[in-house]
């Protein structure tokens, strides 16, 4: 059998390759199904297995709230009740999260004005005794926000809120949060704002547990939370990135 020159090599046509898969986008198969309509459907496997994480961390959380509730009737201490319910704040703030993320189907983010209205409603509820019935009322522009944004802003949303209606609110009390795109920077801003009585002097936010978890989380969101506090109310303020 003659040999080819050492100069040549065996030609091989230019849109295969050596197991039969297709070198173009859309030019060849593979199993009968082309490259682009493969991937397309390779993304709608993950999305699909996204959706199930989703599901199985909200039921997750759901689940880690009623064996806390379970347990509620038990404990006495004030101190330690106190810790109980601001423990299941945060996971509520969680929990309806993930929840909406499901229902929405819309993969990793959520209509920030419905998740914030849905958490307050939550924090609102769970406060025991009169201080349930201050209205909070939210206002935000159209704004859709990542998951990862959202689980520190949610968390910061529900130390603030809780921080408000611990305050010795008048008869009129109100708790007012705004959210606002900032123009083209990319960024918005969260403002939580009341009417109730104002933080001591020399207030140090490191000095309560929930004010220095709020200050930590608006670190990871690329800012400092600011407040500002006096006869008319408390107002803080925090900006993220959209």
């Amino acid at each position: 059998m003659p040999m080819l020159p050492r100069s040549q090599t065996a030609y091989s046509p230019p849109d295969q390759t050596g197991d039969g898969v297709a070198s173009g986008a859309s030019g060849g198969v593979s199993g009968g199904m082309p490259l682009a309509d493969r991937l397309a459907a390779r993304i709608q496997e993950l999305e699909a297995e996204l959706r199930e994480l989703q599901h199985r961390a909200k039921n997750s959380l759901q689940l880690v709230i009623s064996l806390l509730k379970l347990q509620a009737g038990r404990i006495r201490d004030p101190d330690a009740r106190a810790a109980y319910e601001q423990t299941m704040v945060r996971i509520e703030a969680l929990a309806i999260l993930y929840r909406q993320l499901h229902e929405s189907g819309a993969g990793t983010h959520v209509d920030l004005g419905r998740y914030v209205t849905a958490l307050c409603e939550a924090v609102r509820e769970g406060t025991p005794g009169a201080l349930s019935r201050v209205p909070v009322t939210v206002n935000s522009d159209p704004i859709q926000i990542g998951l990862y944004e959202a689980m520190p802003l949610g968390l910061i949303i529900a130390e603030l809120v809780t921080n408000c209606l611990h305050h010795a609110f008048p008869d009129d009390g109100w708790i007012r949060i705004t959210v606002r795109q900032q123009g083209d920077s990319g960024r918005a801003r969260l403002t939580v704002e009341d009417n109730g009585r104002a933080l001591p002097a020399g207030f140090d936010t490191t000095s309560e547990d929930g004010m220095m978890l709020a200050e930590a989380l608006a670190g990871q969101l690329g800012d400092t939370l600011s407040t500002d506090s006096d006869a008319a109310g408390t107002t803080a303020s925090v900006s993220f990135p959209v």
